[in-house]
């Protein structure tokens, strides 16, 4: 069975409790995190938190859970909670898994996990390996994503390194980390993206990926930090 990972925001500690009472009656489901501010939610989505669905409150100070959506440009999936009605039709126009009224019963959250379940079968369903394409003159070079050990930016250039070869993408590296945050690639540098599964070994100041050491910077260290910490046995 796959485990979800998720996590609860809503200014409300009481509206938290009970999506997370909810929640422990499904083993698949572990709350990884629960915040009371929107913006912290954000910034630890942003920082290549490996997050399956968020369930969020829509009105929220500083910013809204309509926002957080939106800010979050895909990376994955919205679960909405709210006391108002009159936020349904731009939720779902952001196409979020579902829209639950509070006061949020057992029975409603339970189809709400049926629905998020039924759409990542249909997403496994239809993946057999995620790849791109990168255009290297008049060549469009395959990439597989499970191949990719690591992404160095140079200038206007990603060298994307996969064992023994590489090719250029005309890509910034935050266009690629958009892309591969769902594939649960992290930026621990201002010039490297890595695979989190494929890292053997953290020091401190870098981390080995199949006998390449690859620095990590001080900005970066402390959301790699929380990836290990939730995987350490």
């Amino acid at each position: 069975m796959k485990l979800y990972k998720t996590i609860i925001i809503d200014d409300e500690p009481l509206a938290i409790d009970v999506i997370t009472h909810h929640l422990k009656r499904f083993s698949n489901f572990e709350v990884v995190k629960t915040f009371t501010n929107a913006i912290d939610a954000l910034h630890y989505l942003k920082e290549g938190s490996s997050i399956d669905v968020v369930f969020t409150d829509i009105a929220m100070p500083e910013i809204s859970g309509i926002e957080l959506v939106k800010l979050s440009m895909g990376t994955t999936s919205f679960i909405m909670t709210t006391s108002f009605s009159e936020y349904a039709v731009e939720s779902f126009d952001l196409e979020v898994v579902d829209y639950l009224l509070k006061p949020i019963s057992f029975e409603r959250i339970s189809k709400a996990i049926r629905r998020f379940e039924n759409i990542e079968k249909k997403e496994d369903n239809n993946m057999l390996e995620p790849s791109f394409f990168v255009k290297e003159g008049d060549e469009f070079i395959k990439i597989i994503i499970k191949d990719i050990d690591y992404i160095e930016g140079l200038k206007d250039y990603a060298k994307i390194i996969t064992g023994n070869n590489y090719c250029l993408a005309l890509k910034t590296l935050k266009s690629i980390e958009e892309v591969l945050r769902k594939y649960a690639f992290m930026r621990i540098h201002k010039s490297y993206i890595v695979p989190l599964g494929k890292i053997s070994q953290y020091n401190g100041k870098c981390v080995l990926i199949n006998n390449s050491e690859i620095p990590v910077g001080s900005s970066y260290r402390e959301a790699l930090k929380v990836y290990l910490n939730t995987n350490k046995l």
